[in-house]
């Protein structure tokens, strides 16, 4: 007898986010420790079967790959205020209650009184339904953000300025291009003195709506990224003490300040401010998608309306989700097959989230990245191995999803994406 629940971490993933702890969220809990602590979490029971041979090597493989999904104590049970519990939880959660994918059939046969009853799931949904967390919204219109206009004309220069790098060759906009869909279209990006970077580019578009910056999730927020690259060796090469004495010759440029922060004093925390509040602004707002989202039945063409669908019911927006479709959790690349292992060598950079926390459960974990303006970001994924949206929306389908599709369903797919 198999002990096999891959997705059962996905039902214990999601949890509230508004108030302190409400009486249905206590009551989801309620089922999810009944229910789901034993692929979930530390505190696995182990059954009868475990001590058959071979069995127990089974479930710890089962419960290790659970608990790379989600893992219910550090996750949603440790978090006390509801505004503080990620978004990823609450919309994996949503996605297989919706599905009824969870816990897998199995389990269910060999633990019978975990299975979840129909008023388990409607307590559950009722819960959840509250927050809508995987729904997919608009983007804003940026003039609605209410951002600092003149930080952001100041961002504006300093992103382009290459007196932030070392050399005085590379500015920010040098790996990420606003005319390349805020990335440079390259494998990995190229630094200082010519050298290489171990990692693809992310875009800079709609970067505000990540919930954490770069692939491993290393910097907060868009201020504290914006330190890393100039006092990276291989990226731009410098640091602020190097920098600034160069940007205080620029009178224009201390004019930005004074009107931006009321002096003219520069330093690397009002640098990395005013590129954040640029970064902010590049909202890719009203794009053909959102107009359909608006109401405009003719914004996107058949084919993108039959990609959407087929977008929803494969359950792509449990990841991809929110304004920007993505950014806002971690994911492990090749939840239903080893991405890894056919690849010729596996990096340090493969490890991703790993790297930050030094955790198991984050091995070969990324920040998913998100879908708006796609069409321009290639290559694709953190080792950018897909040249192609077709060649990507295939290899996400076999290796996230375990599932193989048509030419008809990858072409509807690509065609939605384009919308973006």
């Amino acid at each position: 007898m198999q002990f096999r629940f891959p997705f059962l971490v996905l039902l214990i993933c999601m949890a509230p986010a508004a108030w302190s702890k409400s009486s249905q969220r206590e009551q989801a809990e309620k089922i999810l420790r009944q229910k789901c602590m034993d692929c979930h979490s530390d505190q696995t029971e182990w059954p009868w079967y475990s001590k058959m041979p071979g069995a127990k090597q089974l479930i710890e493989a089962d419960v290790k790959k659970g608990r790379s999904y989600f893992h219910l104590e550090s996750e949603l049970f440790s978090i006390e205020d509801d505004k503080q519990v990620p978004k990823y939880v609450i919309a994996r959660l949503q996605s297989v209650v919706d599905a009824g994918s969870m816990p897998p059939l199995q389990y269910s046969l060999a633990h019978w009184d975990k299975a979840l009853t129909s008023e388990d799931k409607d307590a559950l949904n009722a819960w959840l339904e509250i927050y809508q967390a995987n729904a997919i919204r608009p983007l804003p219109d940026p003039a609605s953000l209410g951002l600092d206009q003149s930080k952001v004309k100041l961002g504006r220069k300093l992103f382009h300025d290459v007196r932030l790098s070392g050399d005085n060759t590379l500015s920010c906009a040098s790996c990420h291009n606003l005319s390349k869909g805020g990335t440079d279209q390259a494998q990995v990006s190229t630094g200082i003195g010519g050298a290489k970077g171990p990692i693809n580019s992310p875009t800079v578009l709609n970067s505000s709506f990540n919930f954490k910056q770069f692939w491993d999730g290393r910097a907060e927020d868009l201020e504290a990224q914006a330190h890393g690259p100039v006092h990276n060796p291989i990226e731009m090469g410098s640091n602020w003490d190097e920098v600034i004495p160069k940007l205080r010759k620029d009178g224009e440029l201390l004019a930005g300040f004074v009107e931006s922060f009321g002096n003219a004093k520069i330093t690397g925390d009002r640098i990395a401010n005013a590129i954040a509040e640029f970064e902010k602004s590049l909202v890719t707002h009203g794009n053909d998608f959102d107009k359909y989202l608006a109401g405009d039945q003719e914004a996107i063409s058949a084919a993108a309306k039959r990609g959407y669908k087929s977008f929803k019911k494969l359950n792509c927006n449990k990841c991809h989700n929110g304004p920007a479709l993505g950014g806002g959790s971690f994911e492990k690349m090749g939840l239903e097959k080893d991405y890894f292992a056919t690849k010729p060598a596996v990096t340090e950079v493969d490890l991703g989230r790993f790297n930050v926390t030094q955790e198991d459960s984050d091995k070969h974990k990324f920040k998913v990245p998100v879908l708006r303006n796609i069409e321009d970001t290639y290559p694709y994924f953190h080792d950018a191995s897909a040249q192609t949206l077709e060649q990507a929306v295939k290899l996400m389908a076999e290796y996230q999803l375990g599932k193989k599709l048509s030419k008809k369903q990858i072409s509807d797919l690509v065609e939605f994406l384009k919308s973006l």
